[in-house]
Parts: structure tokens; C-alpha cells; sequence
């Protein structure tokens, strides 16, 4: 069994506390009003948003493991051994680069390029990154991209250090999330038009 670290930015986690904390005091509002029809629709609506905000938002994380780096996407999963990770870039979002193609992944993405003016020398230390000529913005370890470079860099290291590191890439497709996120879109749609 292998040591597993998962990397999911906890802003997310936040956001969607406070979208439904919303929810529940607007739907006490209705509750309040003495409007159950309204509430029921809300509370529909409610929760096919809260859905999709969760497949496309919450859900994305990135697992470390002993063999290999897995980028669970709101519809796939990649998981690449570490032995077949050739580069890891942040432009857009982290993204690990093998022989037959780049996998992105929807958990880290990269900041604007504002970022490099409020960044100092002394940020990078410790991070593995000093060694780069260029260090982009997205590689600063204030980022979600950044973060999940350094992750990747040492962990990366260490198996192949040890040994551990697979060679495999395997791809997997969210059949589930994929249906309730198109049935909570067509919900939404039809309550729109139904309003």
C-alpha cells in the first residue's frame, strides 16, 4: 500500500459552504413567507446547482502516491506513474507531460500574471524551484499550480529514489457524473424557462 496525498485547493471547500449557507437563509426566507411553491422550486434549483458546482469545483483534486500522480477531473481520471511523468508545466494548470500526450487537471489552476510583481527570491526557497532559470508566476508556491508542481517535484524524487515508481497510465470516464450533471443542467434549464 502506498502513502497517498491529496491536493485539492481548500478555497473551494469555502465557497461552496457559503453557497449553501445562502441557500438554507433564502429558503427560510420563503419558508417564512408562508411560499411553499417557491421554495420547492428553489430548493430544486438549489440543489442541481449546488451539484454541478460540485463536479466542476469541488470534486477536481489530485492524489500523490508512492507509483504514481492522479488528476481526477470533473468526467476522467489519469493516473501516470511517475516513471512516464517526462515534464510537469503550469501554465494554464498543472500539467504532467508524457509520451503520448499532456494531461491537465482541472485542481490547479494558474494565476494571472500580476502575481510576479508581489513575489520575492526568498518565496522560492525550500520549494526545489531555485534551480529553474525562469520561474513563471504559475510555479510561485502562493498558487494552486505551484503548489502541485512542488508536490509533484518531491514526490516524483522520492520514488524514484525508492524505486516505487510505476510506469503505467490509465484513464478512466465518470459515467454518473457525467448523467447528473447533464440532468442538473437540463433541470436548471427547464425551471428557467418554466419560472
Amino acid at each position: 500500500m502506498s502513502a497517498k496525498y491529496v491536493y485539492r485547493p481548500t478555497s473551494s471547500w469555502v465557497y461552496l459552504g457559503l453557497i449553501v449557507a445562502t441557500e438554507i437563509v433564502v429558503a427560510i426566507g420563503f419558508i417564512s413567507a408562508n411560499h411553499v411553491n417557491d421554495t420547492l422550486w428553489f430548493t430544486t434549483n438549489s440543489v442541481a446547482f449546488d451539484f454541478l458546482f460540485w463536479v466542476f469545483v469541488v470534486k477536481p483534486k489530485i492524489v500523490y502516491t508512492d507509483e504514481s500522480i492522479g488528476l481526477y477531473n470533473p468526467f476522467q481520471t489519469f493516473v501516470i506513474g511517475w516513471d512516464r511523468a517526462l515534464e510537469f508545466k503550469t501554465q494554464y494548470s498543472f500539467t504532467v507531460q508524457t509520451d503520448q500526450r499532456d494531461f491537465r487537471s482541472w485542481a490547479a489552476t494558474a494565476p494571472g500574471r500580476f502575481l510576479t510583481r508581489s513575489m520575492h527570491n526568498s518565496d522560492y526557497r525550500g520549494t526545489g524551484l531555485s534551480d529553474r532559470k525562469v520561474i513563471a508566476p504559475s510555479d510561485s508556491p502562493r498558487t494552486d499550480s505551484g503548489v502541485a508542481l512542488i508536490l509533484a517535484l518531491k514526490r516524483r524524487t522520492e520514488a524514484t529514489a525508492n524505486g516505487t515508481a510505476g510506469s503505467e497510465i490509465t484513464k478512466r470516464f465518470h459515467w454518473f457524473s457525467t448523467a447528473a450533471a447533464i440532468a442538473s443542467a437540463l433541470t436548471l434549464l427547464i425551471n428557467f424557462f418554466h419560472g
